[in-house]
């Protein structure tokens, strides 16, 4: 083959590196430095995808073809087949997966093909094949940007198997639906080997639904990890689905590869927010709980892309990459591989090659974005933009000889099968889980591999010296003996004046029944859990969802020593006194953020007269400097017409402050003829006089402002303007001090339907439907308290109502002891009720 590819004259001079064609066109002479995207390579329209090739061009993005022959910077088949050290022979047919019609395509490629001195890949012997997705003629109409996509890819085949036949399956569009059945087209015609360089960046919630396009045994499926840097694609996050990233590709003539390569800068790779992690992963580490991407990785930058050929679209040679050319290039390497074995999934070959160190390339070095950690930087092993590596040969995509070990695992001391155990094989990094009824099978290579079964609660039951030969089935069943028990107990509390007990959360090293949640009203907890053992406990406050922690309580970790009888280990939990948010805690004074305010309605006490104080910023005004986007704002500018308004805060106890202050955020955007005022009471908003001015010039920033160490303090913010500025407010504090304990106890509890007792979150409950003194229901993940609310209230009895959009109003009197946890739980008739 090496001879044969030599034959050609300008294929020689491009594959050694040591001379070019001479730059007879003056885009061959333009430095290229800029990647531009192809014309499919576009955000796409929901339900489509997008294709993954850039073009190497010159700072002004303009592509523009070289018609004398590919680019000297430009990679030739010669240059891909050296670096990845690629046999001469071998290879059967490989899909081209890609949407719209490329009417030139066979004598596109046979130029291609016939400039670098390869065999002819035509109709007429059988080695080029093009269908539409139902396999028949009817090919969509030309497109030049997908055009120019599915000439980089079967020049990329080309390219890494020159004897390898291609099947070009030609979509009816970009949907996900017609991609996944071009993708299914190629299976059903023979492929073994299916190339998809396009994708969806960032995924979409329904993916799961589209999966089975790509699910197919026995067949090798790549797809490009896409070209966002730290941004996952699918489907090639898809578990049954080869993800490839991108490397750059440099000669090297110190090295004895002759070679470098760095991951490309915007290869796609991390955690999928949708895909479950597949078994094979479990033996690297990808630093996520799900699907990581990539897997492995081939040439991909534009700056050491491949020489395309292309007349539909851009009549001439350019030099393409994107993770569109890696794609095609390892399904290419697969093919010259041989064969899968039937029924396996030809991604998990090289996450099992037990000599994977010296069939892969270990990509080192790069990185495609910031989250500093192996999902964006190259290092050792694996690596979410080089995955596993890029191929040094083939060996390490060959599934070879293969058998199974199949068996059952069963408890040793009762005989019932045991579900959830996880099975490794080694070397090669096997791993699956026993079903319902205890059994497994495990896909090998042939081979002698020593076996094991684990799951928490239990001893590890281990097997030696397991032989599989070539299609043998060999069984090797595992009894599993129990570790014994013991329970862990305690009570979470408040740890900063109240001590009542607290509904909390609580994570245990190694517990894989995930969180426990403590009792609402007493804050008691138990779990029996292996002993004599030593536990990491983390314990935080769980007042609403379950992945949040809203408590205002600090978290908090503990060690505990399990004794084989059993142990018992309270937990205090201090209050965040910064914050101070915390059910029962508060600062000696008043503070107010205005975030549970409505439209032109005040809460919490405060009152707005004439017109114009709201809280809804209609008119899209800027929150004061430290503000949140939720403020106070009175704006004649938008108003149309003259504003005199007052925002006026409740009565405040300042009698226990030696030196109270107000503070503020202000905005204050001064117009024509508009005032803003700051006034002060002391006798409960009898009598006010003036603290602060403004007129003509603007005050932007935090206003702090002495007040006196009255029982019954108020503050007004006056406002009057006529169709000008505005004065936004925001974080307003009237003598707050310390944050404690305030005297009153708290009430809990949950809220459900009463028709099917269904879980009901985001219920208020509160003494008068006001946001600033009520509490809302919220999710928690806890099986035993689908909701939880926690509301702090003075001691006494009070009429309490919940309310909920769709729901009937509830009303409900509640006696609240001082220092107490009461629990009262709410069910709501639908609205309308159907009882």
């Amino acid at each position: 083959m090496l001879a044969l590819l030599a034959g050609g004259t300008a294929f020689g001079m491009v594959a050694t590196g040591d001379e070019a064609p001479p730059a007879t066109h003056a885009a061959a002479a333009t430095a290229l430095t800029a990647n531009t995207p192809t014309g499919c390579n576009t955000t796409p329209k929901k339900g489509f995808v997008r294709c993954l090739s850039v073009v190497r061009t010159a700072p002004d993005h303009e592509i523009v073809p070289n018609d004398s022959g590919p680019r000297p910077s430009s990679l030739s088949p010669a240059d891909i087949q050296r670096a990845y050290r690629l046999p001469e022979t071998g290879g059967q047919t490989v899909a081209i997966v890609d949407a719209m019609g490329y009417s030139s395509a066979e004598e596109d490629l046979a130029t291609y093909r016939d400039h670098y001195g390869l065999p002819p890949c035509t109709t007429a012997n059988g080695c080029f094949t093009k269908v539409d997705q139902r396999g028949g003629t009817q090919y969509p109409p030309d497109d030049p940007g997908w055009a120019m996509e599915t000439a980089l890819d079967i020049d990329a085949v080309s390219a890494a198997c020159p004897t390898c036949s291609i099947l070009l399956v030609e979509s009816d569009d970009a949907s996900v639906e017609n991609m996944g059945a071009a993708v299914d087209k190629a299976v059903e015609l023979g492929a073994k080997y299916v190339s998809n360089s396009y994708g969806i960046a960032g995924e979409f919630a329904d993916e799961a639904a589209y999966d089975h396009f790509y699910d197919h045994p026995g067949v090798v499926v790549t797809a490009s990890s896409g070209d966002d840097g730290n941004v996952t694609n699918w489907p090639a996050t898809s578990d049954k689905v080869v993800s490839i990233g991108g490397t750059r590709l440099t000669r090297d003539g110190s090295t004895a590869r002759g070679w470098t390569e760095s991951a490309w800068a915007e290869a796609g790779s991390g955690c999928s927010p949708y895909e479950p992690k597949p078994e094979f992963q479990h033996a690297v580490d990808t630093g996520c709980d799900r699907r990581a991407s990539a897997d492995l990785a081939a040439v991909a930058d534009p700056a050491s892309g491949l020489a395309v050929y292309d007349t539909l679209g851009y009549d001439g040679w350019l030099q393409v990459g994107g993770t569109s050319l890696s794609s095609p290039l390892v399904a290419a390497m697969y093919a010259l591989a041989g064969p899968p074995a039937a029924d396996t999934y030809p991604v998990s070959y090289p996450y099992h090659d037990p000599q994977r160190s010296d069939h892969l390339f270990d990509v080192t070095t790069g990185t495609n974005g910031t989250c500093g950690n192996v999902l964006c930087t190259a290092g050792v092993g694996w690596d979410g933009p080089t995955g596993l590596g890029t191929p040094n040969g083939v060996a390490a995509l060959s599934g070879g000889p293969h058998g199974d070990i199949v068996g059952h695992v069963t408890d040793a001391a009762t005989g019932t099968p045991v579900a959830g155990m996880t099975i490794k094989a080694s070397p090669g990094g096997y791993q699956t889980r026993t079903g319902s009824d205890g059994g497994f099978d495990l896909n090998v290579a042939a081979g002698r591999y020593d076996l094991s079964a684990s799951r928490y609660g239990y001893r590890t039951a281990t097997k030696d010296g397991v032989e599989v030969g070539d299609g043998e089935r060999v069984t090797a069943d595992l009894s599993m003996t129990p570790l014994p028990h013991a329970t862990l107990r305690g009570r979470v509390t408040d740890g900063s004046g109240h001590g009542w007990g607290l509904y909390a959360r609580i994570t245990i090293d190694g517990y894989p029944e995930g969180p426990i949640h403590t009792d609402p009203t007493t804050g008691r907890y138990q779990v029996d859990l292996p002993a004599p053992a030593t536990y990491s406990l983390h314990v935080d406050a769980a007042g609403a969802a379950v992945a949040t922690v809203t408590d205002g309580y600090q978290a908090k970790d503990t060690e505990v020593e399990l004794a084989a009888d059993g142990s018992t280990r309270d937990v205090a939990l201090r209050a965040d006194l910064a914050e101070c948010s915390a059910p029962g805690y508060g600062r000696g004074g008043s503070t107010q953020t205005f975030d549970t305010f409505t439209g032109t309605r005040a809460g919490g006490g405060w009152t707005v007269s004439g017109r114009g104080w709201r809280f809804d910023n209609p008119a899209g005004r800027p929150p004061a400097p430290g503000g949140n986007d939720v403020f106070a704002v009175a704006d004649s500018g938008a108003s149309g017409h003259r504003l005199a308004t007052t925002l006026t805060s409740p009565v405040v106890d300042l009698s226990g402050q030696r030196s109270p202050t107000l503070r503020f955020d202000s905005a204050y955007y001064a117009g024509a003829g508009q005032r803003a005022a700051v006034e002060l009471s002391t006798d409960g908003g009898k009598r006010w006089k003036s603290l602060w001015r403004k007129g003509s010039s603007n005050a932007i920033g935090t206003v702090e402002l002495a007040l006196p160490s009255a029982a019954k303090a108020r503050v007004r913010f006056d406002f009057t303007g006529r169709r000008a500025g505005w004065w936004s407010l925001d974080d307003v504090a009237i003598g707050a001090g310390d944050c404690t304990a305030q005297p009153g106890g708290l009430l809990v509890g949950t809220v459900a339907n009463a028709d099917d007792h269904g879980s009901i979150d985001g219920a208020r409950i509160g003494p008068d439907g006001d946001p600033a003194t009520s509490a809302v229901s919220a999710a928690t993940g806890d099986p035993a308290v689908p909701n939880y609310y926690a509301l702090f209230l003075p001691a006494g009895s009070r009429a309490l109502t919940a309310t909920r959009d769709g729901y009937a109003t509830a009303t409900h009197s509640v006696t609240v002891e001082s220092g107490r946890v009461v629990r009262y739980d709410w069910t709501l008739e639908p609205a309308g009720g159907t009882r």
